[in-house]
């Protein structure tokens, strides 16, 4: 009996070894998988680091590259720089002490004209001067304005160079239009009736100005006899002097007065007399105006007197006045009328009337204007024109 029970025991011991031989198989087999499955995914990361770390050189190569080409983009422009539109395509320094503006006007027109006297109708399509304008700074206290006129002759209309004197004064040397009423003081694309800047005289020169909150004034000595920029060794002198009883000088700088817009009261007072020798040795002329903005209409009125110094009897004196109405945001009805009074010569006597209309499609950057005037200035007869314009200017 104790033999078999011997052998019984023997028996199960052996079964359990094999058991659990087979479980500890069972679970190494279980862990070289597990870590099979680690060294794959720690292989996968190291290859995926891999090409994380190519991906951000190469990021890192292409940033450096650009950075590189905007350092030299910036070495040539300057400290920053600014280009846009602001009143004319504009090319500036960061610091604004290098400018460069760019203006310029196109017109096209069509006319008809009767003339009584002459008992003939003439007239057809025309194209009036054009012109480009580049005005700037240098070096941030001197400025310079040159325009170059597109007409028959194609000459150089005027160029010019200024100082800022700081404090409101300023000094400008060269050729200039001078400032010898508020018609010649706006410019062509500015100007209310058709026709281009009427009154205004060019010459070549020195002027000093100075510029307040409510006064202005300019003390204009040129060469040119009134004529134009030649210079004849002679010199004539200009002052003109203008207070602004209300608004702001930016306003004054063309002649109609939008709907809406701020009012504004300039009154201007001009003296000029010719230094050339010859017959117009002396001769003067003074000139007094106002320029009011009632925001959606307007009113210019001037007088001026002219004094022949050797012939009394060419002594003239004329009365302008223009108003201009708004109908609604886009279009104005203006008129205009002007009297010039000469004792002796009928020819330099009488008056003319216009009344016209203005479309603004985009401001003065784009406008059409039409216009009937009437000329009673000729002896023969009046000469009555009817025209239509359309205006680009930037």
């Amino acid at each position: 009996m104790s033999h078999l029970y011997l052998l019984g025991v023997a028996s199960f011991t052996l079964t359990s070894t094999g058991f659990a031989g087979s479980d500890m198989n069972a679970d190494l087999q279980t862990r070289l998988e597990a870590a099979e499955a680690r060294i794959a995914e720690l292989s996968a990361d190291q290859n995926q680091n891999w090409l994380t770390d190519e991906r951000s050189n190469a990021v890192r190569s292409l940033v450096q590259d650009v950075l590189a080409d905007a350092d030299t983009r910036a070495s040539l422009q300057g400290d920053g720089g600014n280009a846009g539109y602001d009143g004319g395509f504009t090319i500036a320094s960061g610091d604004g002490n290098w400018s460069l503006k760019l203006n310029g006007a196109v017109w096209t027109a069509w006319s008809s004209e009767e003339d009584d006297g002459a008992d003939d109708t003439d007239g057809g399509f025309e194209a009036p001067s054009s012109w480009m304008n580049w005005s700037g700074t240098i070096a941030g206290d001197f400025t310079y304005d040159i325009r170059h006129d597109w007409d028959d002759d194609g000459d150089q209309e005027w160029a010019n160079v200024g100082w800022d004197l700081s404090d409101g004064w300023g000094l400008t040397m060269g050729s200039f239009r001078l400032h010898q009423g508020r018609v010649s003081q706006i410019d062509d694309q500015n100007q209310m009736e058709i026709g281009h800047n009427p009154g205004a005289t060019l010459a070549n020169g020195l002027a000093l100005d100075y510029a307040g909150d409510d006064l202005r004034f300019w003390v204009e000595m040129a060469n040119g006899d009134g004529t134009g920029t030649a210079n004849d060794g002679e010199y004539d002198m200009n002052l003109r002097a203008e207070y602004m009883v209300e608004g702001n000088w930016g306003q004054f700088d063309q002649f109609t007065s939008a709907d809406g817009g701020a009012a504004g009261t300039l009154i201007g007072l001009t003296y000029y007399t010719l230094g050339s020798a010859g017959a117009d040795d002396g001769d003067t002329w003074w000139n007094l105006d106002c320029q009011m903005q009632f925001g959606g209409y307007g009113i210019y009125v001037a007088y001026t007197d002219f004094s022949d110094d050797s012939d009394g009897d060419n002594d003239t004196d004329q009365t302008d006045i223009m108003a201009s109405y708004y109908m609604n945001s886009d279009w104005e009805l203006y008129a205009a009328y002007s009297d010039l009074n000469n004792s002796v010569d009928d020819h330099n006597d009488g008056s003319t009337f216009a009344v016209g209309v203005n479309n603004y499609w985009a401001g003065q950057n784009a406008k059409w204007t039409t216009q009937y005037t009437q000329n009673e200035r000729d002896v023969d007869g009046d000469v009555n024109t009817l025209s239509t314009q359309l205006q680009f200017a930037f």
